[in-house]
């Protein structure tokens, strides 16, 4: 059974109102968002000027009646997009974990914070364990790291400067940018017990059709597995199973993206 919180009653309200519209009633009068949600007129109006003050909810200036915003529209796309991604990466990264036999993640960024949304787990009995939904910082390990080092320069200063300023980045600024720049040459980022002692990673990033950075896929092992002799294979291996992903995303730009080349 669900444990039960305590919960925010004007978003739940709010909340009920967005669930009135359908593909059959798009549109819906205060009276009928009313009779629909049991609440109030005069509550019903606060709602929808405020969930239209933030784009969520737009007036058609004839009738009268609301209908969904496209804020609601643009916050679908970036689940779309995250569920394409995922379906999109699945195939590789399973026979990427079968090459391997490490365990394979893919990571995508989520207020400003590195979300695990899916993962493929190493058969082997030492294994690095990875959870879907997992949150870390984007500035530690190669899957943040890699990350942080593809977003446009103002929102990476824009990250790095709050983690500052709240107390959670407390390592060499001018370090960090220094390794983010050589990141984004090599095309990909590689860690060594950074974030989790006696773990590596090596991680590349995804983009769509756009050019834009949409996620990152990443190779996480103990660290006894890897061998000086492995890190270039690891690496190659990261770098094309990047590309493909890309590329079923749209992504033609690059065509050199697998040799980490701009």
């Amino acid at each position: 059974m669900k444990k039960s919180v305590p919960t925010v009653q004007s978003i739940d309200r709010a909340l009920r109102l967005l669930e009135c519209f359908t593909l059959e009633n798009p549109q819906r009068s205060v009276t009928e968002l009313s009779q629909l949600t049991s609440l109030s007129k005069s509550t019903v109006f606060r709602l929808l000027a405020t969930l239209e003050q933030n784009g969520y909810i737009q007036q058609d200036l004839v009738s009268q009646k609301y209908s969904l915003g496209f804020k609601l529209f643009h916050l679908g796309a970036v689940v779309m997009g995250n569920m394409d991604l995922r379906s999109s990466a699945l195939p590789f990264m399973r026979k990427l974990s079968e090459e391997t036999s490490e365990t394979v993640d893919l990571n995508v960024i989520d207020q400003g914070e590195r979300v695990c949304i899916e993962k493929i787990e190493s058969r082997e009995i030492v294994r690095n364990f990875v959870r879907v939904g997992q949150r870390n910082c984007l500035w530690l390990g190669a899957s943040g790291k890699v990350l942080l080092a593809n977003l446009p320069q103002h929102e990476i200063k824009q990250i790095i400067e709050s983690a500052i300023k709240v107390g959670q980045f407390q390592g060499s600024e001018e370090s960090l940018y220094k390794e983010l720049s050589m990141i984004r040459e090599d095309g990909f980022a590689l860690s060594k017990e950074e974030r989790i002692k006696g773990s590596f990673s090596v991680a590349a990033p995804v983009f769509d059709y756009s050019s834009q950075l949409v996620g990152g896929i990443a190779i996480a092992g103990p660290i006894q597995r890897l061998s000086e002799e492995r890190i270039p294979i690891l690496t190659e291996k990261i770098l094309i199973v990047a590309k493909e992903i890309s590329r079923t995303m749209g992504y033609s730009r690059n065509e050199n993206l697998a040799n980490g080349e701009e």
